[in-house]
Parts: structure tokens; C-alpha cells; sequence
């Protein structure tokens, strides 16, 4: 009897280990499948939200985007000209020597085509500022912010699109 019960327990542990098997694959099986679930809805959720959303609204999405993307990017800088120009109200004499950062390459060769109107806008603004406005901080402050904008427009680009940021690497008024 001994013998018989040895015999039958090794047949009942086989049936346990097919079981235990078809428990586990069952198991990985649904996790799996909640898994895929999960993960196509949530890419399904955001292009449900694309469309409920206005093209502003997804226009400012991509930009933020892209500032993140351009945050990880190496800064294009370009030395323009420099500028010598008499200033207004008086005999003194400006001397500015100017960097502008540019979002891409792209940018570059862009600016390089509007040179010549760069060039003639920035003469403008230059020789429109009297001794007084550019002695102090603010006042230099002021005018880097003009130059982009004056830069910006000459180029037909938005605020936010061409020049980001205009460097003042010598200025010197006499």
C-alpha cells in the first residue's frame, strides 16, 4: 500500500504543476493585456484632446515644445556690424558692437538676408537715443529689448520666432 500511495502522489503533483502553469501564462496574459489597454488609451486621450482643443491653444502646445526641445540645443549667436552713429541732442558720438542669439542655423542665414534693412533700422534706433538714456542700466536694459524688436520686425518675424536675445559686447559713447 505504501508503494501504491508513492505512485499516485507524483501523477497529483503533475495535474498541481500543469495547473500552476496555466494559472501563471492566464496571469501574464491579463496583466499584459491591461497594460496595452492602458497605454492606447492614454495616447487615445491625447488626440481626443487635440481635437476638442483650439488651434491656439495646440499652436501654444508645439511652441512650448519646441522651447523645451531648444533648451537642450547649443545657442547660434551671430556678431553683426558694428555701429558707429553720432547720438541725438548733441555732439556725442555711440559705438556698439552687438551679438544676437538666434533659435537655429536656419535663423542665421535668414538674418544675413535682411542685412542691408537690419542694418538701416538699427542706424535709426541708434541715433534716435540721446547720452542720457544709455548712462544707466535700465537704460542700456531698454535698448537691448528695442534692438530685438527692431531686428525682429525688420525681419518680419514675430516677438517669439526670430532674434531671442540681443548681447551688447562693446559700447562705447563719446
Amino acid at each position: 500500500m505504501a508503494a501504491e500511495q508513492q505512485a499516485e502522489k507524483p501523477k497529483g503533483g503533475k495535474k498541481m504543476l500543469v495547473i500552476i502553469i496555466v494559472a501563471v501564462l492566464v496571469l501574464v496574459l491579463v496583466i499584459g493585456g491591461v497594460v496595452a489597454f492602458l497605454l492606447t488609451r492614454s495616447s487615445g486621450d491625447d488626440s481626443h484632446g487635440d481635437q476638442e482643443v483650439s488651434k491656439e491653444e495646440s499652436k501654444k502646445k508645439d511652441k512650448k515644445k519646441d522651447k523645451k526641445k531648444d533648451a537642450h540645443a547649443v545657442p547660434v549667436f551671430e556678431k553683426l556690424e558694428t555701429f558707429t552713429v553720432n547720438l541725438s541732442g548733441g555732439d556725442n558720438m555711440l559705438q556698439v558692437e552687438l551679438h544676437v542669439e538666434l533659435p537655429d542655423e536656419h535663423m542665421k542665414e535668414t538674418l544675413k538676408a535682411y542685412m542691408p534693412k537690419i542694418r538701416n533700422d538699427v542706424n535709426l534706433l541708434l541715433r534716435s537715443k540721446k547720452l542720457e538714456d544709455l548712462r544707466s542700466d535700465e537704460g542700456a536694459k531698454k535698448l537691448i529689448e528695442e534692438l530685438r524688436a527692431t531686428i525682429n520686425k525688420a525681419m518680419n518675424q514675430e516677438e517669439d520666432e526670430g532674434v531671442k536675445s540681443v548681447a551688447i559686447s562693446s559700447m562705447i559713447v563719446q
